[in-house]
């Protein structure tokens, strides 16, 4: 066993994405666990199920850093009779921290609306929606491709990075071309308009609206929650292995969608 503990990983996000900038309604930090358990081994995962505690289990790792918190709302109370309580249950038995990276992480600077722009190919990558003054936090980001793409490469290249047979979109777009594009992992449709006053021709976010595709003046996609935020997984291992080399650090091999798509057969 190492001699880092749960607090070191905790410090570590909190330079990299300080808990204070988090959202109102966001339940970001350590939410089981103590911050002086010694660490066995990490596994990184955007959501805490049972099926990923029980990956958890298997390799060792007795901190699980995800980005959605396990308790999001306030417990009246915990039962091992409710899906959430036994989920609970089941992490302490096994002796299992908890830290979850929510809205911080969506705020921060190389953090995961970067991370997603830089698989898309989208450079010199700016925050579209700053949270202070500074400039150095905020929701979204936008930049340039390296060269303009037509709308179906655009759609082509998401569905191909991010692993999914197809995505929603409104094509409110005029000209053939697109350079300028914006994204958001995750639900960012409220931030739409920044996107399209700050110049994007092009914002790939998720959880749109049927209200919300109309007269947008961009080409505006949904990629799906999941698919736009779970590139964030490796990239958190990545991180914490450069810091922390004598750690073992898994990024979770369970795929935690709850949603589906069916592509009809063709007749």
């Amino acid at each position: 066993m190492s001699n880092t503990a749960v607090h070191h990983i905790s410090e570590f996000f909190e330079h990299w994405a300080p808990f204070s900038t988090q959202a109102e309604y966001d339940n970001a930090g350590l939410l089981l666990g103590s911050q002086h358990q010694l660490i066995t081994g990490i596994l990184t995962c955007l959501d805490v199920t049972d099926a990923v505690v029980d990956e958890a289990i298997s390799k060792n790792c007795n901190l699980i850093v995800a980005h959605h918190p396990v308790i999001f709302r306030k417990l009246a109370r915990i039962s091992p009779d409710t899906p959430q309580g036994a989920l609970i249950y089941k992490l302490i038995q096994a002796n299992i921290a908890v830290l979850a990276v929510h809205t911080n992480l969506d705020a921060a600077q190389n953090g995961v609306s970067f991370v997603l722009a830089d698989l898309l190919g989208v450079r010199n990558p700016e925050i579209l929606a700053p949270a202070d003054a500074s400039g150095t936090t905020g929701f979204g980001v936008i930049g340039q491709l390296d060269e303009p793409v037509t709308r179906e490469d655009l759609l082509n290249r998401i569905c191909s990075v991010l692993q999914t047979p197809a995505v929603r979109y409104a094509d409110n777009f005029k000209d053939d071309q697109l350079s300028t594009v914006a994204v958001c992992g995750g639900s960012g449709v409220s931030l739409a308009r920044e996107a399209r006053k700050a110049g994007a021709q092009a914002y790939i976010t998720a959880d749109i609206k049927y209200h919300d595709y109309f007269d947008t003046g961009m080409v505006l996609v949904d990629a799906g929650h999941y698919e736009t935020e779970v590139p964030i997984v490796a990239h958190m291992a990545r991180q914490i292995s450069r810091k922390f080399p004598d750690l073992v650090i898994n990024p979770t091999e369970t795929v935690t969608n709850p949603m589906q798509v069916h592509i009809a057969a063709k007749n």
